[in-house]
């Protein structure tokens, strides 16, 4: 290659940006020309969501470098708005045509990098292309997404992956309803189910829908909406629909030419990032480079992996065999969704077990920083390790703070080829505020250690069988609170002395809140001559027919508006509940409120996620002023005052003396007359312009059960035997007397309608019409393994103390 070299690019952003640049740096007389189909040469396509969002206000921002820029700073010959329609490998030629006038040109070069990167996948349905169906690529379709959502309502978007999830959130942010379809079981089908279940629960919890499990067949505008009818049947209408179902490389002039592409299409190269044709390089998300764990071939469309093998690129033009190889790309990411944020690299077990790889795993929560620091939430962390050599595969992590950097350790890890030994002794910075002295990353690793050595026995689910002795080695406070059915409570400092109480010729599996204090119990038990497990993650990970320590919040069908906090007249006391589980927090709450003095505050911070609808609830039975309630980074941060001695409020009662038409009825029976009943009574009360509050618990929740329930992959044994054994929905309800097997039950149906009395049907749409508030037992609902989607619309989901708020001021309280 001569000293003059003629260096073309073919597409900008951020690999063939990268490129340009660092062949500058390294060669100052080379001619390099960058072309790009676009008018932008170089933008921040990961922050697109961001700008329609409003959190990246400036667009200008996006623009990393504009053609000027270039110019100037790197004397780069830049051509936007210009095609590359062939490349003549022979002529060592490029064809090109620009799109402004048409007209078309060849250009020649010494080498050619091709970076034109991936489009949406837009799959061949019916209407899919209306102009209301979007994809998000550039800062042009980020303008007609923006400018389209204004005028909008509801968004639809296809596809729960990083970037749908991005634009969920955003669009989310701007006032849209939004609702979200994805063709797989699981929000980000990257990751382990596990590890995205909180996810899940998180787009719900702020007031996202979220339908799993159900492709798009096609889409029919209506006036100005969209109508996608989904496989299953069902159809969602929106005024704007986006795309983010995957991307498809942009290799068509790579095939042309005849470069090697690999099984997906995606151009093929070395380490060096060469192609089939030494003098053509490939870098971006239009190539497939090595796997560095497993030695095969990835194509990873992320921006780093582009921006590297650039620089590889430009590298290995010239400086040859010297420069530095690129290894290949773990996959490392990250996103954001409302509070939290899940991260993943490495390999999880759907490819692992793709592959044959022997592998093993753990899951632990922890703690983002020492547990006695305010703030501390939890963090969960899944690793995953070879059999063979212990070296560290991949891993995931979810939480509200924490995960990015937990996420940055275990990559360097896998390049390092470290092991799970290494990462028990991997030195992490250690301050209160920052992390603990045993990082989560530590205990992942000790915790794998321990398997891998046999120390302990694990299980991911609840047993199923009767022989096994489900031993919950909690407090027995906690025990009491949040029972697990067929458990037996013996609280950890008391399993040496108990010993006796647990039969030594059945297999025994302990279950703790995260999934520590029951691996101790099991040590002990091993060592006494038990055969003992213990449950991975505890209560926090594996859903268990009881309510767990540390659950994941119910999603509601509506979410609290964030309140503005009323300024207290003097300091606040603050109360940390943070790392409390319900009811932790309203119990430490009252307490602490029980001790303030008229006119005194209490601030109070709490991780629970049902703690901003408990507060205000508190505050109306108890008397208390609720001065408001706000999230900040996962931790909800609410206030209450106590009222001056003789306020308005001091001296007020429930019923403030006036004749209260209001009910609460707790409907626990699943039998249709007593529904029937109840539903009359507050109708009756909803009449005579009360309210009306029917708390549905245990087997009352199976009056408010779809009659088709969707399908939930991840629910345990027991689970699926309450599903299949109990009534679904208000049509199934029994009888409580002459029921004879259903036909009473049909018999009485009849009879109700010769007769022109009202049926459940009738009277459930009559109360929701009115304003009654259906509220489901959280605690019963896991007791049942019920989930929120199984339920009918409207429903909203309660504890303890946002009912008894509501029976607190209700003339009528009833149980059926």
């Amino acid at each position: 290659m001569n000293n003059n070299p003629t260096i073309l690019i073919i597409g900008g952003v951020a690999g063939g940006a990268s490129a340009a640049a660092r062949a500058r740096r390294l060669n100052e007389s080379a001619r390099i020309i960058m072309l790009e189909r676009g008018p932008d040469v170089s933008f921040a396509n990961c922050g697109l969501p961001y700008h329609i969002g409003g959190e990246i206000a400036d667009r200008e921002r996006l623009a990393v470098q504009t053609p000027e820029s270039l110019r100037e700073l790197l004397a780069i010959e830049v051509e936007t708005l210009t095609e590359a329609t062939a490349i003549d490998r022979a002529k060592k030629e490029v064809s090109v045509r620009r799109l402004a006038d048409g007209s078309t040109d060849t250009i020649a070069y010494d080498k050619l990098i091709l970076a034109p990167g991936a489009s949406p996948i837009v799959p061949p349905l019916e209407g899919i292309q209306d102009d209301k169906i979007v994809t998000l690529r550039n800062l042009q379709d980020m303008d007609r997404i923006k400018a389209a959502a204004a005028e909008v309502d509801s968004v639809l978007v296809i596809g729960a992956g990083f970037i749908g999830l991005e634009m969920a959130e955003q669009l989310k942010h701007i006032g849209k309803q939004v609702s979200v379809v994805e063709l797989q079981e699981q929000v980000l089908p990257q990751v382990d189910p596990e590890i995205a279940a909180p996810i899940a629960a998180e787009l719900r919890s702020n007031g996202i829908e979220l339908v799993l499990q159900d492709g798009v067949a096609g889409f029919k505008r209506e006036g100005n909406q969209i109508t996608a009818t989904l496989n299953s049947g069902q159809s969602l209408t929106a005024g704007l629909v986006i795309l983010s179902i995957g991307v498809k490389p942009e290799s068509g002039l790579a095939k042309d030419a005849g470069l090697e592409l690999g099984a997906r299409g995606h151009i093929s190269v070395n380490p060096f990032q060469q192609t089939s044709d030494p003098d053509i390089y490939a870098v971006g998300d239009v190539c497939e480079t090595a796997d560095p764990i497993l030695g095969e071939r990835a194509a990873i469309p992320l921006g780093g992996p582009a921006n590297r093998q650039g620089r590889t690129a430009a590298d290995h033009i010239f400086q040859g065999d010297k420069a530095l190889e690129y290894p290949g790309s773990l996959g490392t990411a990250i996103v954001r969704v409302f509070d939290l944020a899940l991260g993943s690299t490495g390999h999880n077990e759907r490819r692992l077990q793709a592959a044959g790889v022997d592998y093993g795993h753990v899951t632990i929560n922890a703690h983002q920083h020492a547990g006695y620091f305010p703030g501390a939430q939890n963090l969960t962390l899944k690793l995953l390790w070879d059999k063979k050599d212990g070296r560290v595969l991949g891993a995931s992590a979810v939480g509200a703070d924490g995960v990015d950097k937990r996420l940055d350790v275990i990559a360097t890890a896998i390049v390092g080829k470290l092991t799970i030994d290494d990462l028990c002794h991997v030195e992490l910075s250690y301050a209160p505020p920052f992390g603990s002295a045993k990082d989560p990353v530590n205990l992942a690793a000790f915790a794998a250690c321990n398997i891998r050595d046999g120390l302990t026995d694990v299980v991911y689910e609840f047993p199923t069988d009767e022989d096994t002795q489900l031993i919950d080695v909690r407090p027995a406070d906690l025990a009491q609170i949040r029972p697990i059915p067929g458990a037996v409570s013996i609280p950890l400092e008391q399993i040496r002395s108990r010993l006796g109480e647990i039969d030594k010729s059945r297999p025994v599996v302990t279950v703790c809140a995260l999934g520590k204090m029951s691996y101790f119990a099991t040590r002990i038990l091993k060592q006494n001559g038990f055969n003992a497990a213990s449950v991975v993650g505890g209560l926090a990970l594996v859903p268990a027919p009881g309510k767990d320590a540390t659950p994941t919040p119910q999603p509601t069908t509506s979410t609290p508006a964030p309140q503005t906090m009323t300024t207290p007249t003097s300091a606040p006391t603050k109360l940390d509940c943070t790392g409390l589980a319900c009811p932790g927090p309203i119990m430490r709450v009252k307490e602490a409120a029980s001790k303030l003095a008229p006119g005194d505050s209490l601030e109070i911070s709490a991780s629970d996620g049902g703690f901003a609808n408990d507060l205000p609830a508190f505050c109306e039975a108890n008397q208390y002023e609720f001065l408001g309630a706000r999230k900040e980074g996962g931790v909800i941060i609410g206030g209450l005052r106590k009222p001056e001695a003789g306020s308005a409020l001091a001296t007020a009662t429930p019923t403030g003396g006036a004749i209260n038409n209001d009910a609460t009825l707790v409907v626990f029976s699943q039998e249709m007359d007593k529904a029937l009943a109840a539903l009359v009574i507050a109708n009756g009360a909803l009449a005579m312009g009360g309210k009306a509050t029917l708390f549905f618990t245990f087997w009352g929740l199976n009056a408010l059960r779809k009659h088709e329930a969707p399908p939930i992959k991840d629910k345990t044994f027991m689970d699926k035997m309450f599903g299949t054994m109990l009534p679904q929905g208000i049509h199934r309800l029994p009888l409580s007397n002459m029921n004879y097997m259903g036909m009473g039950a049909k018999m009485m149906k009849d009879r109700m309608a010769s007769k022109d009395l009202p049926n459940l049907e009738g009277l459930l749409a009559d109360a929701k019409k009115g304003g009654a508030r259906l509220v489901a037992c959280a605690m019963s609902m896991e007791a049942m393994g019920i989930r929120q989607e199984e339920l009918i619309d409207g429903v909203e989901i309660g504890g303890v103390a946002e009912f008894l708020g509501a029976s607190g001021k209700a003339g009528t309280n009833l149980f059926i």
